[in-house]
C-alpha cells in the first residue's frame, strides 16, 4: 500500500512539474512572439519623388490607414489612395524587413500655368492640377487667351478645352524636341483670329504659328535657329509663319 501511495504521490509531482514547466514554456513563447511581433512594427515610411508636395501631405494621405506592423496594411489600397491626390501621377509601395515601408512618388510636372483667377496649373497630359504655391516659383510659360469658363478644367482632370489641348500638344513638342525654345518661352496665346502665338521671355519676340501645321512650323522654326550661327531668334521682333513652308523675319527697328 505504501509503496502504491507513493506512486500516486510521484506521479502527482510529474504531472505538477510537468504543468509548471508547460507554463514557463507557454510564457516564454508568449514574450518570444510579442517580441518577435514587435520586430515587425513599422519604424520608418519613408516618402521619395516628393518635389512639389511636402512629406507631411504624403504621411496625410496614408493617415487613414493606421500602420502598425509591417504586414497588417494592403499595399495596393494604399497606392490607389495616394493616386487620388490630382499632382500625384503613381506610387509604389515597397515592404523593406523587418520595419521599414518606401513610398516612391512620381509627381504630375506641371507644363504651363493657366491664366485664370486662380494659378491652375497643367501637365503634359493635360491634367489640370490645383492652385498650389509651387506656381508662384516655377518658371514654366503661361498660356492666356483661351477659354477660362471653370468648367473647363476640372481639378485632377484632362481639360475639356480643346484648344488648351493643342496647345499642350505644342509644348510637349518644345519641351521635347526643343527644350532651348521652350525654356524661353513666357507665353502661348491664341490672338483674335485663334492663331498660336509664342511670346519670348527676352526683349520680347513673337512668333506667329498660324492654326495649322503647328507641328511641322516648329521643326523649320528650330532649323532656322540653328542656321543663324551668332545671332539669336530674339534679335528678331517677330517671325510669322502663317504662311506654307515661309517664315517671315522682322528684325528690331
Amino acid at each position: 500500500m505504501r509503496q502504491k501511495k507513493k506512486q500516486q504521490i510521484s506521479a502527482r509531482q510529474v504531472i505538477g512539474y510537468s504543468l509548471s514547466f508547460l507554463f514557463i514554456l507557454t510564457l516564454w513563447g508568449a514574450v518570444r512572439w510579442a517580441n518577435y511581433r514587435q520586430t515587425f512594427t513599422i519604424d520608418n515610411i519613408r516618402f521619395t519623388g516628393l518635389e512639389i508636395l511636402e512629406k507631411k501631405t504624403g504621411q496625410k494621405m496614408i493617415s487613414d490607414f493606421e500602420i502598425q506592423s509591417i504586414h497588417d496594411f494592403n499595399m495596393i489600397e494604399m497606392a490607389h489612395t495616394i493616386e487620388e491626390n490630382p499632382f500625384i501621377k503613381a506610387a509604389r509601395i515597397s515592404r523593406h524587413f523587418p520595419n521599414r515601408v518606401k513610398i516612391n512618388i512620381i509627381e504630375r510636372e506641371p507644363l504651363a500655368i493657366l491664366n485664370m483667377e486662380s494659378s491652375l496649373m497643367i501637365d503634359n497630359e493635360a491634367v489640370v492640377l490645383p492652385n498650389h504655391p509651387y506656381s508662384e516659383s516655377v518658371l514654366i510659360p503661361i498660356l492666356s487667351g483661351f477659354n477660362n469658363a471653370k468648367d473647363l478644367y476640372p481639378e485632377g482632370e484632362q481639360t475639356y478645352s480643346v484648344k488648351v489641348k493643342e496647345a499642350i500638344k505644342i509644348l510637349n513638342q518644345l519641351s521635347n524636341h526643343y527644350p532651348k525654345l521652350y525654356e524661353n518661352i513666357s507665353e502661348l496665346t491664341l490672338n483674335k483670329d485663334d492663331e498660336y502665338v509664342i511670346i519670348l521671355t527676352d526683349r520680347p519676340t513673337k512668333v506667329i504659328l498660324g492654326k495649322n501645321d503647328i507641328i511641322p512650323k516648329l521643326n523649320i522654326l528650330k532649323s532656322f535657329d540653328e542656321a543663324l550661327g551668332q545671332r539669336q531668334l530674339t534679335d528678331y521682333r517677330l517671325l510669322d509663319m502663317r504662311y506654307k513652308k515661309q517664315l517671315v523675319a522682322r528684325e528690331w527697328s
